[in-house]
This record gives C-alpha cells, sequence and structure tokens, in this order.
C-alpha cells in the first residue's frame, strides 16, 4: 500500500492565501479567519504525520540516522528587567551674559575656554563720557557741601532762614543721588561672570557695540550636570525616588546614577512623566547632549529563566518548550507548555511549567515534534551520560 502525503511549501501556503484573500475581498471576516485556522490545523496535521513516519522508517532502517539535537538543563538564576528612554544632559549653570547697557566694546579680558570665577571681568564698554559728567558733578558737589555746611551752621546760630538752609541741603542730596546714579552706569560698562565656569563663547569683538538685547557671551559650568527624560505613563508604578539607572552616552561611555526626582504631573501631549537625576562630574558630559537611560524596573533573586529562542508558540499563540526524556538508552521529546512573563534581551522569565533539572532541548527545538525520537549531541559524541 502506497502512501502520498502532499505538503504545503511556504512559498504555495503564501500564494494561496493571497489568492483567497483576493477572491474574499467581500466575504464575511469570520469565514477568512476560519479558513486560516483550518490551512493552520492542515499544516499541523502533516507535520505530525510525516515526523511519525520518520520514526517508523527509523525503526525499519538501519541506515536512518536519527536528527541529533542539544539540550540545556534549566537551573534557577537572578534576572533582571530593563526598559530605556531617550534622556537629555542638562545644567541650569548654563547662561548667556548680556550687557546691563549700551556702548562699544573697549576690551576683552576673557578667552573662550577659559575658566573664570563669580563676578570676574569680561569684556567693558566705553564709558569715557559717563566719567566726564562724573567730573562736573563733583566738582558741583564739592560746592554743594561747602555751601550745605555755612548754612547749616549759621542755622544752629540761629541766622539766615530755615529756607536758605533747606535748599542747601536739597541740593546737596540731589547731587549725592545723581553721583550714585552715574557711578551705577560706570559700573554697569563692565560685564562680570555670573557664576564660576568656562567661557563657551564670545560673540561680538573690540569696537563693536554692545546692547542690552543680544549676548555678549556664554558661561557654562560643569559642576552641576544632571539628566532629564520623559518616562511613558505605562512605568509609572514601577519609577520611583532612589532607583538606580545607567546614563549610556552612545559610544563615549556609561555613567551610574539615581532617580532623584520623579515628576507628579502626566503631559497630555505624549501622556509622559518627567524623571531627573543628577550626575557626577565627568569630562565627557556636555548640556544637551543626548543619552539613554536604562532603568532597572524588576529584580528576581530567584527565578527560572531560559533563552528566548527556546521558546515557541502553537497555533493558538501558547507559549511552550521541547524538554528531553530519557527510557533505557533512547531520547524522545516532550512538548511542554509553559508561562512566560517577562523578557528582556535574549532571555525570558519562565514562571509556570519548568523546573530545575529539566533538559530543554536548545538545537534542533525547531524541527522536532512531541513524542519524536532523537539523538542527544554531546561534546561531539552521541551519547548521554545524565
Amino acid at each position: 500500500m502506497k502512501t502520498t502525503i502532499k505538503i504545503l511549501s511556504i512559498f504555495t501556503l503564501t500564494a494561496f492565501l493571497a489568492s483567497c484573500g483576493g477572491e474574499a475581498v467581500d466575504q464575511d471576516l469570520k469565514a477568512l479567519t476560519e479558513k486560516r485556522d483550518s490551512i493552520k490545523t492542515e499544516i499541523a496535521t502533516m507535520t505530525e504525520e510525516l515526523m511519525e513516519l520518520e520514526t517508523q522508517i527509523a525503526k525499519m532502517d538501519d541506515d536512518f540516522t536519527l536528527l541529533q539535537v542539544t539540550a540545556i538543563e534549566a537551573s534557577i538564576s537572578t534576572f533582571d528587567h530593563y526598559f530605556t528612554v531617550q534622556g537629555t544632559i542638562e545644567t541650569d549653570m548654563n547662561a548667556q551674559v548680556f550687557p546691563e547697557s549700551q556702548g562699544m566694546i573697549t576690551s576683552i579680558k576673557v578667552s573662550e575656554g577659559q575658566q573664570v570665577s563669580k563676578g570676574q571681568t569680561i569684556l567693558t564698554l566705553d564709558t569715557e563720557l559717563i566719567r566726564k559728567n562724573i567730573a562736573e558733578v563733583e566738582t558741583q558737589y564739592e560746592l554743594a557741601v561747602e555751601i550745605y555746611d555755612r548754612q547749616k551752621r549759621l542755622w544752629e546760630q540761629n541766622i539766615g532762614s530755615e529756607v536758605q538752609y533747606l535748599e542747601a541741603k536739597t541740593n546737596k542730596e540731589r547731587l549725592e543721588g545723581t553721583l550714585a546714579t552715574l557711578n551705577k552706569q560706570v559700573s554697569m560698562g563692565t560685564v562680570r561672570a555670573p557664576f564660576s565656569g568656562v567661557i563657551d563663547q564670545i560673540g561680538p569683538k573690540i569696537g563693536e557695540m554692545a546692547s542690552p538685547a543680544f549676548p555678549v557671551a556664554r558661561i557654562v559650568s560643569l559642576d552641576k550636570m544632571y539628566v532629564t527624560a520623559d518616562v511613558s505613563e505605562y512605568y509609572v508604578n514601577s519609577v520611583e525616588e532612589g532607583m538606580n539607572i545607567d546614563v549610556i552616552l552612545p559610544g563615549i561611555d556609561t555613567l551610574d546614577a539615581a532617580i532623584d526626582r520623579v515628576g507628579r504631573f502626566i503631559k497630555p501631549e505624549n501622556r509622559t512623566f518627567e524623571v531627573s537625576a543628577e550626575l557626577e562630574n565627568s569630562p565627557s558630559l556636555r548640556p544637551n547632549m543626548f543619552c539613554a537611560l536604562r532603568v532597572n524596573d524588576a529584580h528576581y533573586d530567584s527565578t527560572m529563566v531560559i533563552q528566548s529562542s527556546m521558546v515557541q508558540q502553537d497555533v493558538s499563540g501558547k507559549d511552550f518548550i521541547y524538554l528531553l526524556t530519557r527510557e533505557g538508552n533512547k531520547y524522545s521529546v516532550k512538548k511542554q507548555p509553559i508561562t512566560t512573563a517577562e523578557s528582556f534581551g535574549n532571555e525570558v522569565r519562565v514562571s509556570a511549567g519548568l523546573k530545575p533539572g529539566d533538559l530543554i532541548v536548545d538545537k534542533g527545538a525547531r524541527r522536532v515534534i512531541d513524542g519524536q525520537e532523537v539523538e542527544l549531541f554531546v561534546e561531539n559524541a552521541s551519547v548521554a551520560t545524565k
């Protein structure tokens, strides 16, 4: 009796589904779904029949070679889950410096890249006209002081009128206020560093006009740097202050930090909340630099972890793996349903369906079926030692 098994290849199946979709544009979605599931079931059934035939042939044919597989023993280990968001390096000590008055630049006292202290002179403006005014007012002030002193002595001796005394006093105080204003204007002609840092940029040149509307320099301090990032509201219960994070500067460095502020407001435009973390001073850091924040939102000291490549899904979408079982000198595989939890990188945590000591089929797992007899490949030898 001759048995013929027809197996649809992936390419044939793809073409078949495409033709079904083209012809069934107006068909009900439920009908198409049922047809798809029927095809999947048919493929699974034919695959099982094929594997069964190969097993029967192996028993009858001495020259037939069993499929070789490798196995890994399941064990308990630690597991960490991370998620990554994009962040920005920032500092509050990053300021553009503006002059307080208008005038021609007469000198520049620092250079770009120079370290300066708070209050140190950056550049000066032309204040010659104001100084001349000060000289004139000082002459007037000296005269006003002398007149005031005389009127005061006369008034104390009950000589002269009170009006003359008050006029002299008022004139002296007016000139004192004028001098204070002019001296303040002179001081405004000197542009100073608002805090200690590095002169990152100087805009104008000597001889150019400066104005309070335009910055003349930028000063940056890298002593207090921090990173900010917007985190999806999905993680609102997973992120808290004090949580350790990795700040990844692509191609440069990775820094350790801890979250010191978690925003209490969800931004409606992108459904995120802000987190920030202070950073230790590093020569790699620059304000406005992009980085990645890797947040460790879950840690397990003792759990079951396997390679994600070992996990497969059946037609219903349920996860399973193949375990290796032994009976005498023969090995076979067993389909084992499992429940998976978090995954990160190439690892996945298994919460149910697996226990320590189970042998998980690794290489060859995609080519076997439940109950199939196989040959265990161990270090270049096809003999099991367990």
